[in-house]
């Protein structure tokens, strides 16, 4: 299986569990749902990391990385949910794809790895794309709200979403050089799974996932890990980076899914948003370090 392949799989996985997440989100909420996949990747990502035999790293000095990266995947995911069960998903799933923006500006900002030409240019393709997909979309039909202001919250929820997008990746960033891919995947999760627990008691709530919804999130979280695991396992050899820039089209999917399925009106000016922002992302991808 070649490098395209393997990006090819992962987006598959990611933005097919982006998209059931919006009917789990809706179904019993987003920090059931949560829950649920967080729970199913974790275990995954463990059998993964005894299964290949991974030797495990402990560095006191640097695990906080992995802390803020499952933090900010619990954030992350929670606001994603959010957005995605509000709708229209054609609109949340661009936006909180543009987060390579946020990962290159800080980058630039923090560290002085100055964008180059190209970079600027996909940066501000992204931004111009999302800015046109907020713009020109419009509230969903079948909502139970349809002015403006519920699609204005919609649309803010995308963006913080987004924000907490490019802290997860900076944090994944940073430890994968000391803890390895696999094994700052697996602490990722398990940080995240302690992250939302603490919410749930921090509101003296008990989960609550109906045991019909079982097998929906169980294959929910393996989509999500499952995409990871092809991600790494394409990220080697002469054509990584073939891989991370494939993989970084996962957005498409959950909009086409939703395009599809859910039956969302697109518009052609909403549509040209969409391809404007992927075609940045997939530029940044091919010049940024291999973590989605």
């Amino acid at each position: 299986m070649n490098a395209a392949l393997f990006g090819s799989v992962c987006a598959l996985g990611l933005g097919s569990a982006d998209f059931m997440g919006r009917f789990s989100s809706r179904a019993i909420g987003p920090h059931n749902a949560l829950l649920g996949m967080l729970l199913s990747s974790a275990i995954l990502a463990s059998l993964w990391v005894w299964l290949s035999g991974t030797h495990l790293v402990w560095d006191g000095d640097k695990i906080w990385w992995s802390v803020l990266n499952g933090i900010a995947t619990t954030v992350m995911t929670l606001l994603l949910y959010w957005g995605l069960a509000r709708g229209p998903v054609s609109v949340v799933a661009p936006i909180v794809a543009a987060h390579p923006v946020l990962v290159t500006l800080f980058y630039a900002a923090a560290w002085g790895v100055r964008p180059t030409a190209i970079e600027w240019t996909a940066m501000a393709v992204t931004l111009i794309g999302a800015a046109v997909v907020a713009r020109s979309a419009e509230p969903e039909a079948d909502s139970e709200h349809h002015d403006r202001k519920f699609f204005h919250v919609t649309i803010l929820i995308a963006a913080l979403s987004s924000l907490a997008y490019a802290v997860l990746v900076i944090a994944g960033q940073s430890a994968a050089p000391v803890f390895g891919e696999i094994q700052t995947l697996w602490m990722g999760r398990l940080f995240s799974v302690t992250t939302l627990m603490l919410i749930f008691a921090m509101q003296r709530r008990a989960p609550h996932m109906p045991m019909r919804w079982w097998p929906f999130l169980a294959a929910q979280g393996l989509l999500d890990a499952g995409g990871y695991v092809a991600l790494f396992a394409g990220s080697h050899g002469d054509d990584a980076g073939v891989a991370a820039v494939t993989a970084s089209t996962f957005g498409v999917v959950t909009v086409l899914l939703a395009w599809s399925i859910l039956r969302e009106r697109i518009n052609a000016l909403q549509w040209l948003g969409i391809v404007l922002v992927f075609a940045g992302i997939v530029v940044l991808s091919s010049h940024d370090r291999l973590w989605l």
